[in-house]
């Protein structure tokens, strides 16, 4: 019994540092070293991209409804008019990503990097961006309309109205 309790704490701890390592790799702003673990990531409907870099990927139009991609990285990447609808999106990074007209209905985004990204005219209803920071986004015309903010960081984005959110909102746009 307690040879298998060891093993389960081993085996917890082994997947603990495996998230904080993910984590801390879809946040980084060196992305020099960043390996990317899937490569058979496809940019298809359903697909599972996990951990996948693409920095700068051109991906305008693509159709990756219901796609799984945690922790992925498209900072700068061109996302226009995309569908990433009900995906799984969390602890991803879209620093500095064209993500104009793109539909994020239902997309579960906690923790996200949208720092910069240009989210003009989106569909981000029922969006989860507990905890996403969206430091310097464009929100203008998107459609927020059921989304979750809780402690979104929203300091200097510019609003669905246009206005720019004072330094330190959170949660709104102050």
């Amino acid at each position: 019994m307690k040879r298998l309790l060891n093993r389960t704490i081993l085996a917890s701890s082994a997947l603990l540092v495996s998230g904080i390592f993910s984590y801390a790799s879809a946040w980084t702003d060196d992305i020099d070293s960043i390996k990317d673990v899937n490569t058979l990531c496809k940019f298809e409907p359903e697909t599972q991209c996990t951990s996948a870099v693409r920095i700068g990927a051109k991906l305008a139009g693509v159709d990756m409804n219901g796609s799984s991609m945690t922790t992925m990285r498209l900072d700068g990447a061109d996302l226009q008019r995309a569908n990433l609808s009900h995906s799984i999106l969390q602890m991803s990074n879209f620093k500095g990503a064209n993500m104009m007209l793109i539909n994020l209905q239902g997309a579960h985004m906690h923790a996200v990097n949208l720092q910069n990204a240009n989210l003009m005219l989106a569909n981000m209803q029922q969006v989860n961006l507990l905890d996403a920071d969206l430091r310097g986004a464009n929100l203008q015309g998107a459609n927020l309309q059921g989304a979750i903010l809780i402690q979104a960081k929203l300091s200097n984005a510019t609003w669905t109205d246009g206005r720019i959110c004072a330094n330190g909102s959170v949660g709104e746009c102050l």
